[in-house]
């Protein structure tokens, strides 16, 4: 799953500090990770163990770049937009590949999930695939001109000319 990936870039991104990993994990995190616990598909009710694991790694996931961000400075530029994509998308036939080889549906690449989702208003299956190409690169560069490093406004006042 991308959240599994993602939980493996989190541990990187913390051990590294490699703004590469920070580019592509805050993506994933903010859109994906965000998306799994508005709409979770688990296995296990509460009060199991595996519940309780589902959120805390899926928030984990979201805060790390958060922190990297808020605390470290660390911002995306465009090309981390660029970068999510290329990434996203040579990923994408790897996991297609092992879907058909196990029967899997990791990523939801093979079906939609049987539980509600962001994906039933994106068409039917593979369609909807193409839909969240379009709604990850919407999605992405809202995200990126949210975080992105904003421009100082400098307000220069001569001394020689009265304030007004």
């Amino acid at each position: 799953e991308l959240c599994s990936i993602s939980l493996i870039l989190t541990v990187f991104l913390l051990l590294t500090r490699k703004k590469v990993i920070y580019e592509i994990l805050l993506f994933t995190a903010l859109l994906g990770a965000s998306q799994a616990i508005f709409t979770p598909l688990l296995n296990y009710d509460f009060p199991h163990f595996r519940f309780f694991h589902f959120f805390y790694t899926h928030l984990i996931i979201i805060w790390v770049p958060l922190y990297f961000t808020w605390a470290k400075g660390y911002r995306p530029t465009i090309w981390s937009v660029v970068k999510l994509f290329i990434f996203l998308n040579v990923l994408m036939p790897i996991i297609m590949f092992i879907n058909k080889l196990v029967g899997g549906n990791y990523m939801f690449l093979s079906h939609k999930p049987d539980s509600a989702s962001l994906l039933d208003v994106l068409g039917p299956y593979p369609w909807y695939i193409l839909s969240l190409e379009g709604l990850l690169l919407s999605l992405s560069l809202i995200v990126w001109a949210i975080f992105r490093e904003k421009a100082a406004v400098r307000i220069e006042v001569s001394r020689d000319e009265p304030f007004q």
